[in-house]
């Protein structure tokens, strides 16, 4: 629902870092590119299944806390108090990116490795979140605009989070607790809590989660659509930025259905990334025309049946990808 549309400068984009290994720091750099639906291009949290693509941080926490850089492990730092910032709000960087915000990052321990006790005197300045809804270059200068709460909004209550996820869960469907984490922008580790949670909520809802072992025969729900905007939204955002740049109507995301006119290379660029943020042996969820496909770096498809000789079109998305998409991951 469009809740305001009250547009104003807010800033500028003051540094940029991208954190390529779960096991490394970030990186500054200069600039970065925003993929529609998934992230920044590299970064370790592109995700297109993710409330926490990217973290946006203000540079007042650093001066006040004397804080090292990047010890907020952010990936946009702009010149102004992100604890202001409202779920739901977008925010216009540069000409062309949008960033849905989606809730508060959450002050965990890791920060104090940084700082003793920064966790705890961190309060609401650690960053907020946000979605890429519609990708382009950010360069480090760039100007940053509030377009105003005009999209849904997420609570910054994990519970509650958790609790809107399961509402989405289809009736003839279950979803697994560590999809439901995901989903609900929650470390994994949360996992072990969600049965007594989910009690908590209600018989309904206790029965929509379920352990990876459960014996339930159920089809397991991966959040089709969970993240899907109205065309009327994105009309909507187009209208609010129109003075600037135009915001394409058909977005080639992971949010949209209709993948047909989604142009190519973004796709691949998409693809590339989630493939090179991957451990060899893992198996990577890509959303395509609201079909699940797996892709892995042996280069096919999870129960894939057919001989090695003959073609793969993958007819689920054929619409977006050509015959010789395995050459991109050479």
């Amino acid at each position: 629902m469009l809740t305001s549309h009250r547009s104003i400068d807010i800033g500028h984009v003051k540094a940029l870092s991208i954190r390529r290994l779960r096991h490394e720091p970030p990186t500054l750099v200069a600039a970065a590119q925003a993929l529609t639906g998934l992230g920044l291009a590299e970064d370790i949290h592109a995700d297109p299944l993710s409330l926490r693509q990217l973290l946006v941080a203000g540079e007042g926490a650093y001066h006040d806390l004397e804080l090292s850089p990047l010890a907020l492990r952010e990936n946009l730092l702009l010149d102004c108090d992100t604890s202001t910032l409202r779920s739901g709000s977008v925010l216009r960087v540069g000409q062309d990116v949008l960033l849905w915000l989606t809730f508060q990052c959450e002050a965990c321990g890791h920060l104090n490795s940084h700082q003793d006790g920064l966790s705890k005197v961190i309060g609401m300045r650690r960053g907020m979140l946000a979605r890429v809804i519609n990708g382009g270059m950010i360069h480090v200068g760039d100007s940053v605009r509030n377009l105003g709460q005009l999209l849904p909004q997420w609570s910054d209550d994990w519970k509650e989070r958790v609790r809107r996820v399961l509402d989405a869960v289809p009736t003839a469907e279950v979803i697994e607790y560590k999809q439901l984490a995901r989903l609900a922008g929650v470390p994994s580790s949360y996992c072990r809590v969600f049965p007594r949670v989910t009690r908590d909520f209600g018989k309904a809802y206790a029965s929509k989660a379920v352990s990876v072992q459960s014996k339930i025969s159920k089809p397991r729900w991966q959040g089709t659509g969970l993240f899907e905007l109205p065309r009327s939204t994105y009309e909507s955002l187009e209208g609010s930025r129109q003075q600037h740049s135009r915001l394409t109507p058909t977005l080639p995301t992971i949010c949209e259905k209709n993948m047909n006119n989604a142009p190519q290379n973004n796709f691949k660029e998409q693809i590339v990334s989630m493939l090179s943020q991957a451990d060899t042996k893992q198996t990577q969820v890509l959303q395509l025309a609201g079909a699940t496909v797996l892709f892995t770096k042996g280069r096919t498809l999870k129960g894939d049946m057919t001989p090695p000789s003959e073609p793969k079109p993958y007819p689920a998305v054929a619409c977006a990808l050509p015959d010789d998409y395995d050459s991109w991951l050479s």
